[in-house]
């Protein structure tokens, strides 16, 4: 008769041992701690079931020794993996388990090995699984708040079932009713047997349908998570494709305001240009008039062609300055795209003063000119020179409204570590205090014909080039407007 119960000890350990080796196996691809203990803790069990059916093979100390250890810790494992599923276990509730499970140990332990005897060792040891088993019971509560019904109730009723069969064999203990001795076969034994087969099967259903539910849920979360993330890599996208598009249309309404805000301030040199072209072309008609009339002459022709040759030269050094002029005026009216080339800021600079000279000594203005040359840079020569057109013209307007003065313009252009530095002065009239947060403001304008594009649209340029345009200014005492860019040989657009 022993031999059929220790059958069912080794049997029982047999099933242990199956079911989490099952579930470590079906599992493995998660790759999750929680199978890993869970599986040990099955291990552990299966261990403690065998050893405690092996009375008689090993001695006796041994195997009240590791059985109830053994049993002890794969209990308490199964139970950490419940209370782990949704993050880390309570601490409290750790410390707590450990110290009933310990408490329990050393009682046993004590007990026994002090001269107790076999009987009250198995009335502690389902005594304290009774009440231990009804941490199944919570922790099936807990999860059903959480995770797949199924599963919650399969570890609820696994608790309860362990719980109703334990306490049964633990009141045939304590009424003397039922086996005493551990192999000795009795209905209790029976109860107790079966409802252990059948409370560890549904045990472990419940923790894989429960474990299982939670990698669903979490592989939907990370699907979500991801389609969220294209979500937003296609709207960055699309926001990337649309600044982009507004960065040109940027470049391009600073090129069509270049150009529109060059003719309007060009208006107020029209007739400092014409002056400007009509002195070389008067006197080419002249020398022009009096080669003929040279050559008209019937006097020496020795003397006659080295009046003609003279007067040709004049003519050619005449023309040239005409064609200057006319080139200078058709570079700052292209229509480019702001292509950037390697330039001399100094020759352009130059340039402009070409074309604005008129119109200062028309005004009585002095220029007073300081270039270091050549001053290197990489950029735009339209947007470049409309900056300094827009500066230059702005100067003489300043002293325009200040007559009744020695009126005078510095321009100094000097090379420093890294940038190029401009500086245009006046010694005109100043800007106001309350006006010059506003210097730079779209459409804000002092002047009674102004339209509040040109120092908006010089900073923009200066900006795109990777410049800074700034001014000083001191009412009743004139203004310095300071370009520095950089001197390197490739610059980025923004």
């Amino acid at each position: 008769m022993n031999i059929d119960v220790q059958t069912i000890f080794w049997m029982d350990a047999f099933l242990y041992l199956m079911l989490h080796a099952a579930i470590w196996y079906g599992m493995a691809r998660y790759r999750s701690g929680l199978v890993a203990l869970w599986s040990v803790s099955g291990l552990f069990s299966a261990l403690g079931v065998w050893v405690l059916g092996c009375r008689g093979i090993f001695p006796t100390d041994a195997v009240v020794f590791w059985g109830v250890l053994f049993m002890a810790l794969g209990n308490l494992g199964r139970q950490a993996a419940l209370r782990s599923l949704d993050g880390p276990a309570d601490r409290h509730w750790l410390w707590g388990m450990g110290l009933f499970n310990g408490v329990y140990l050393l009682a046993t332990y004590g007990f026994y090995f002090s001269g107790g005897t076999e009987d009250g060792v198995i009335l502690l040891f389902y005594g304290f699984y009774t009440l231990n088993c009804l941490e199944y019971v919570v922790s099936g509560r807990r999860i059903a708040a959480t995770h797949d019904p199924f599963g919650s109730r399969a570890v609820q009723s696994a608790g309860w079932l362990l719980v109703g069969s334990l306490g049964v064999k633990t009141a045939t203990l304590l009424g003397g009713w039922g086996a005493v001795d551990l192999y000795e076969m009795s209905w209790d034994q029976a109860v107790v047997f079966g409802g252990q087969f059948v409370a560890i099967t549904m045990l472990s259903v419940g923790f894989m349908q429960i474990f299982v539910d939670q990698m669903h849920k979490a592989q939907i979360q990370a699907e979500q998570g991801l389609a969220r993330e294209q979500e937003r890599s296609a709207l960055l996208q699309q926001h990337s494709e649309d600044l982009s598009v507004l960065l040109s249309e940027r470049e391009e309404i600073i090129r069509q305001l270049t150009l529109s805000n060059k003719s309007a301030g060009m208006g107020a040199l029209v007739a400092s240009i014409a002056h400007e072209l009509n002195q070389p072309l008067t006197t080419i008609v002249l020398k022009t008039e009096l080669i003929e009339a040279h050559l008209r002459k019937k006097g020496d022709p020795a003397v006659a062609e080295a009046e003609a040759n003279k007067l040709a030269a004049l003519i050619r050094d005449d023309t040239r300055h005409a064609a200057a002029i006319i080139r200078t005026l058709r570079s700052m009216f292209a229509t480019g795209k702001g292509e950037f080339e390697r330039m001399d800021l100094a020759a352009l600079v130059q340039d402009v003063i070409d074309i604005v000279r008129a119109r200062a000594e028309r005004c009585e203005i002095e220029l007073d000119v300081d270039l270091k040359t050549p001053l290197p840079l990489t950029g735009d020569v339209t947007q470049l020179q409309q900056v300094v057109l827009n500066l230059l013209n702005n100067a003489i307007d300043a002293l325009v409204e200040k007559p009744g003065q020695p009126s005078r313009i510095g321009v100094t252009g000097v090379l420093r570590p890294g940038f190029v530095d401009l500086k245009i002065s006046d010694n005109g009239c100043g800007i106001d205090p309350s006006q010059q947060a506003d210097v730079f403001a779209l459409f804000k304008t002092s002047k009674s014909q102004g339209m509040g594009v040109g120092l908006w649209l010089s900073q923009s340029i200066v900006a795109s080039h990777r410049g800074l345009l700034d001014f000083e200014s001191e009412a009743g005492k004139g203004t310095v407007f300071l370009l520095s860019l950089p001197s390197h040989e490739y610059v980025l657009v923004s």
